[in-house]
């Protein structure tokens, strides 16, 4: 569905993207990852077209460069920051872009639905949240029912319950067939959401593969912060026993676990079935700098 060949993109002497090539099938979905600057979004303004660059795109066979407007038919672009328009209702966006590219009302209707915004069609687009504003906006990027999908940092300044929301949305469509290519600098979502994974360090790929290869080649780690009303001293031994745990440490009345980022479940459940209350808990996810160093590292070796 997409193919991408020694994509290369220059601002003056820095290279913004270096001899990127990849490959993604119908019903799969590629995370691109990397700091800010890596060159995500460069990337993927050049998949889409807004970019000029070297080397060659192809969407479903269509060079990009060449025929750029019939290549985009094809693709359902939700960018980092959605421009919507602040005077409209979620109904009347719906309905007005469904104008835009000749689709049914029903079918906005359809969308909206589907996104979980049927309670809020009567709400401006200023009165939205974060997450709900991209819903709508994923909601407008499937109107024309388009087969790739092309997501930057969709999770950008979502909370947790509205990334777990995005990740069921991006997998229904990924079961629906369509190929999905998106940005994220979490980590920890990667094997959950995506099959496969690149990683972009200075417009490099420093890593390209199976997405749970990923937590296997890097150290992505987490820190769970737990409180734990005074049973620190027995949730320590249970800590322990799950053997996914690294540290464990105390900072305050917070007791610190350094762990894989897929493990924190493990160990929370181990402290409920122990009958040990945790009365607050917040994640410090492992940046994707140290994953960054962590895989070159690794390939350091393996040369």
């Amino acid at each position: 569905m997409l193919t991408v060949r020694e994509a290369r993109k220059r601002y003056g002497a820095n290279a913004a993207l270096d001899g990127v090539s990849l490959e993604l099938e119908k019903g799969s979905v590629l995370a691109v990852i990397g700091a800010n600057g890596a060159g995500k979004t460069t990337l993927l303004k050049c998949i889409i077209g807004l970019l000029k660059f070297e080397g060659q795109v192809l969407i479903d066979g269509i060079d990009v460069a060449r025929k750029g407007k019939q290549a985009r038919r094809l693709v359902g672009y939700v960018p980092q920051q959605p421009a919507l328009h602040d005077d409209l209702s979620v109904r009347e966006t719906g309905m007005f872009y469904a104008d835009l590219k000749g689709v049914s009302h029903d079918r906005a209707r359809e969308v909206v639905e589907w996104v979980g915004l049927a309670d809020h069609t009567e709400k401006r687009t200023d009165a939205l949240s974060g997450g709900m504003r991209q819903r709508l906006a994923l909601a407008l990027a499937l109107l024309a029912d388009p087969p790739l999908l092309v997501l930057d940092e969709p999770a950008s300044g979502l909370d947790v319950s509205a990334r777990l929301e995005l990740r069921r949305l991006v997998q229904d469509q990924r079961e629906l067939g369509k190929a999905i290519i998106l940005s994220t600098h979490w980590l920890e979502d990667v094997p959950y959401v995506a099959d496969d994974a690149l990683v972009l360090d200075q417009g490099k790929a420093v890593f390209q593969g199976p997405a749970k290869q990923l937590t296997a080649h890097a150290a992505v780690g987490s820190k769970l912060y737990l409180r734990l009303n005074g049973q620190s001293p027995n949730a320590v031994p249970v800590i322990q026993s799950t053997a996914v745990a690294g540290a464990v440490d105390r900072a305050g009345d917070w007791l610190v676990v350094t762990c894989r980022a897929e493990n924190k479940a493990q160990i929370v459940e181990a402290l409920f079935s122990a009958g040990i209350t945790i009365l607050d808990f917040r994640v410090e996810e492992a940046s994707v700098a140290e994953a960054v160093i962590d895989l070159q590292n690794v390939a350091g070796k393996d040369s």
